[in-house]
């Protein structure tokens, strides 16, 4: 099906560009207390994830294939954001959450391959369709923060560093356990290794600004490393 306010308008607007994907792992935490995490925006275009929009609350976009956003405080931050914010069209019939959002339909292939000339995006977690998203839209270097697939000091998300108060709350259920994310982990790979090759196809770059990250598939570098490759230094 095709919806009037579709994702695909996107498609190659920002050619050349760099942007900086925030996941939601918890070595976010550790690049916003860097002091060039407040620089980022102005070199790159962000694009948020899921809960992410914690960390940067005026990202350029933010993205999500799970409806159960809506079951957490910080939902209310993307609503009422003038970010472009862009839901897989499953979130269609949640009329009074996504007024104003843009859809995508989920790839027909399965998490291992991908038709790179089809106008859809990968659906098996958030951060796969950003990706998928980026490279679409052109931009030639991706850099990723975030993506761990481990815990840090007992932690899964970055926003569990925050002090209690300052954590968000889950309205109603909405999070599964560290060992049910654990258990789709090969899924998301298999999405990574092939997203991978579609990005090669298309002579985009990607980074992950987590050196110790599980997900082995893309480039790893320092996160203050990747100013020096969009500064060229």
């Amino acid at each position: 099906m095709f919806y009037k306010n579709n994702y695909i308008k996107f498609i190659n607007s920002h050619k050349g560009e760099n942007c900086f994907i925030l996941a939601s792992g918890p070595s976010l935490f550790f690049a916003m207390k860097n002091f060039i995490f407040k620089d980022i925006k102005k070199y790159s275009k962000i694009i948020c994830v899921n809960s992410s929009i914690l960390a940067e609350n005026n990202p350029d976009y933010w993205i999500s294939c799970d409806h159960l956003c809506v079951r957490w405080s910080w939902f209310n931050l993307v609503k009422n954001n003038n970010c472009t914010r862009i839901v897989r069209d499953s979130w269609v019939k949640y009329k009074d959450d996504t007024e104003g959002f843009y859809f995508f339909s989920p790839r027909k292939t399965p998490e291992d391959q991908i038709d790179f000339n089809e106008k859809r995006l990968m659906y098996c977690n958030s951060t796969n369709a950003s990706i998928d998203f980026a490279i679409q839209c052109g931009f030639k270097n991706i850099f990723i923060l975030g993506l761990d697939h481990k815990k840090i000091e007992n932690k899964d998300h970055f926003w569990q560093f925050f002090h209690k108060k300052d954590q968000p709350k889950q309205i109603k259920p909405a999070q599964g356990q560290w060992e049910q994310q654990k258990s789709v982990f090969e899924i998301h790979l298999k999405s990574y290794n092939v997203l991978n090759e579609f990005a090669n196809h298309k002579k985009v770059k990607i980074y992950n600004c987590n050196p110790d990250s599980k997900v082995e598939v893309f480039d790893k570098i320092d996160f203050k490393n990747s100013f020096d490759k969009i500064l060229k230094r």
